[in-house]
This record gives C-alpha cells, sequence and structure tokens, in this order.
C-alpha cells in the first residue's frame, strides 16, 4: 500500500509506466515521461511530476514537483524538485526540498542537499550530502551553536579561599 508521500509504485509488468503518487486530489494522475529513445540537452523546466527514462544533459528545474529517474534513466544535471527518486544513472548536484531517494540500482555521482535523504541497500553514492532545510522549522535549535557559559571566574566558597599548602581542610 502506498503511503501519500512515496513517489512511484508500479505494477508487475516490465511495460509499465510508473506513476508519480503525490497525495491529496492529484493522487492518481498521470505524469510526464520521457522515453528511452528521447535525449534532451538543455532545460527541462515544468509544473508537473517527470519520470525519466531516457537522457537529459543540463538542469532539471521541478521546484515543487516530484521526479524519478528510471532504472534506464540516465541524467547528467543539476537537478531541482521536491521529491527525487534515483533508479538509474545522475551526476550533478540534487536539491530536494523534501526528500531524496537512491533506490538498489541507483548510481549518484554529485552532491545531494535535501533534508532527508534515503540511500538503500545497494545504491552507489559518490558526493557529499547536506541536510539542513532552506526552511527554518519552529522550535528547532538544530543549526544554532550551542549555548556556553559566560568566561567568568568560578565563585569562591566561604572556608576554602586562600588555602597555602600548611593548612588542613578541616570538616
Amino acid at each position: 500500500m502506498a503511503t501519500s508521500k512515496d513517489l512511484t509504485e508500479s505494477s508487475g509488468d516490465n511495460n509499465s509506466t510508473p506513476t508519480i503518487r503525490s497525495g491529496g486530489s492529484d493522487s492518481g494522475k498521470k505524469s510526464a515521461s520521457i522515453g528511452p529513445s528521447i535525449t534532451i540537452h538543455g532545460d527541462v523546466t515544468g509544473e508537473e511530476d517527470l519520470i525519466v527514462a531516457g537522457t537529459i544533459e543540463g538542469t532539471v528545474n521541478l521546484k515543487e514537483n516530484n521526479l524519478v529517474i528510471d532504472e534506464n534513466g540516465h541524467v547528467m544535471a543539476n537537478i531541482t524538485a521536491r521529491v527525487i527518486r534515483v533508479e538509474g544513472e545522475v551526476k550533478g548536484e540534487l536539491r530536494a526540498s523534501e526528500k531524496v531517494v537512491i533506490k538498489p540500482t541507483g548510481n549518484v555521482n554529485g552532491d545531494i542537499r535535501s533534508p532527508r535523504v534515503v540511500l538503500e541497500d545497494g545504491s552507489q553514492f559518490k558526493g557529499s550530502i547536506d541536510m539542513e532545510s532552506d526552511k527554518p522549522s519552529l522550535g528547532s535549535d538544530r543549526g544554532h551553536p550551542p549555548r556556553l557559559r559566560p568566561a567568568s571566574p568560578r565563585p569562591v566558597r566561604p572556608g576554602r579561599d586562600k588555602l597555602d599548602s600548611t593548612d588542613k581542610l578541616s570538616n
């Protein structure tokens, strides 16, 4: 059963195109797809979810939408999307406002910036991960330096100030 935040769910046959599930009233809508024989050199932008089974070289900007790179997909681009799911190959920076998921067949070579990152067992990743969210979260001290005590001298306890080596402590 798919949750409202799952990206794809495909049926058992190999010819089916996965549909992207985003929850809400659009839960069953079809998404745009780039087929395996398509190669795009340039910028890809859009206002809908996208499944890539072909090749993209350039940039991909789907700010408020989901992106799935299929097992046959190859993307050499900087990517910006709400949720990015990698089942194929990506070379470039991945920026997701919600989540990045790299499946066992996925191979990513580049930096990831997203508040949530999932690297499934068997996935390949080379780069760095920054999990700080761009939006400030309420009630969270994450990202702020710890509060330190002021550098003031310790208070002197009565009866314990200025002991010399000849004095002995008494109870």
